[in-house]
């Protein structure tokens, strides 16, 4: 492992990756969703930036005071380092400062990776106990590997789309979350990146981490594609309830036009819940065929028009039944729950929400200026 290298942003105390050192060549959401994650867990990030601008993202919108919101968020706690990467003299700094790293994310095309000379082969070779970790849309082999691509993309060649919108009255509702880019990209990089640290601890030897967005989706359409990944599963009988065409495991808007998640999907809940609102008997209708289905989540809607939001989720908590608010991210934010438990904290002009594999938020500092830790970083090679 190396040792820390002068200072950090803000305090990493005894972090679990205190003294371990990343480079981050990535542009856009995947890698620095990744590196942030890193960071929070201690580690010395670095990002490598063009002099011209720096990362695209800063200037992705909502923009705020001149700067994308995501580079509020994303960027905490890392240094920035500007290196023009098509001038010699820039890419024999990287090496010295990557001499010194023990992670490298990039995000490059891989062909473009090669010509740029940070490709995993040619890092490794150089530094061969470096983990390197390429964050790509369908990986480095294959026809797919110099195609350009983004979430959506991903999604859709590898059936998410398809399966979670599928198209409906001639148009196809797109997912307003970021699936491939923060699950598929920088969470899978992240597991990936532990998992070789704590390899090269116990075998002494790097790794070369080749994450494809697309297979990570793909990894994830595990269980809808489950029919034709067994032999015979196409023969199959039943399905799961949770699609939408059962009652019992379903939303519903309430009288003052916001919503509720019902999810009594085992039959003591939904047992629970036709007693709660004094209709037992609709227990026997749970799991009745696809027409009484149909009857019966009209009836519930009709149920749930009735009263408000607030109405329902008090009485349906008092009976142990599982059912939550549809909330609005802002909502989210400021759910009692949420705030009992400390998981969003206020850093003055902003407010982060803690990892969900951390206790206590690190204090990251604020996100960097394009290359306001040139000097600092370069000069000390």
């Amino acid at each position: 492992m190396s040792q820390a290298r002068g200072q950090t942003p803000g305090n990493r105390g005894q972090a679990p990756l205190s003294g371990i050192r990343v480079v981050d060549l990535s542009r856009l959401l995947p890698g620095a969703f990744a590196t942030l994650m890193l960071a929070e867990l201690g580690a010395d990030v670095i990002k490598i930036e063009d002099p011209r601008g720096g990362d695209p993202m800063r200037q992705l919108p909502p923009i705020l005071n001149g700067r994308g919101i995501y580079d509020y968020l994303l960027n905490r706690g890392k240094r920035s380092v500007a290196l023009d990467l098509k001038n010699p003299a820039s890419v024999a700094k990287l090496h010295q400062l990557v001499d010194t790293a023990d992670v490298v994310v990039e995000s490059f095309r891989p062909g473009t990776a090669r010509r740029l000379g940070v490709a995993g082969e040619q890092l490794r070779e150089r530094s061969p106990k470096l983990i390197h970790c390429a964050i790509t849309g369908y990986g480095q082999t294959g026809p797919y590997a110099e195609r350009p691509g983004h979430d959506l993309n991903y999604v859709s060649v590898s059936g998410m789309l398809g399966v979670d919108r599928p198209p409906s009255g001639g148009r196809v509702e797109l997912p307003r979350m970021f699936v491939a880019d923060v699950g598929g990209g920088a969470m899978t990089s992240v597991i990936g990146i532990l998992a070789a640290l704590f390899g090269r601890e116990r075998h002494g030897e790097g790794a070369s981490l080749d994450i494809s967005m697309h297979e990570a989706c793909l990894y994830w359409m595990m269980l809808p594609a489950a029919r034709g990944l067994v032999d015979g599963g196409a023969n199959a009988a039943g399905e799961l309830p949770t699609f939408g065409k059962h009652a019992s495991y379903n939303v519903y808007e309430t009288r003052d036009a916001k919503w509720i998640a019902l999810g009594a999907l085992e039959p003591k809940f939904w047992a629970a819940f036709c007693q709660a609102i004094g209709r037992p008997d609709l227990v026997a209708r749970q799991a009745t065929g696809e027409a009484d289905q149909a009857a019966l989540i009209a009836e519930t809607r009709n149920l749930f028009a009735g009263r408000t939001r607030d109405e329902w989720v008090a009485l349906l908590t008092a009976n142990d039944v599982c059912a939550t608010p549809v909330n609005t991210p802002h909502e989210a934010l400021a759910d009692p729950h949420v705030v009992a438990r400390g998981a969003v904290r206020d850093h003055g002009t902003y407010r982060s929400v803690r990892a969900p594999f951390l206790r206590e938020l690190p204090d990251l500092g604020p996100p960097p200026e394009v290359g306001e830790h040139t000097n600092e970083v370069v000069g000390r090679l």
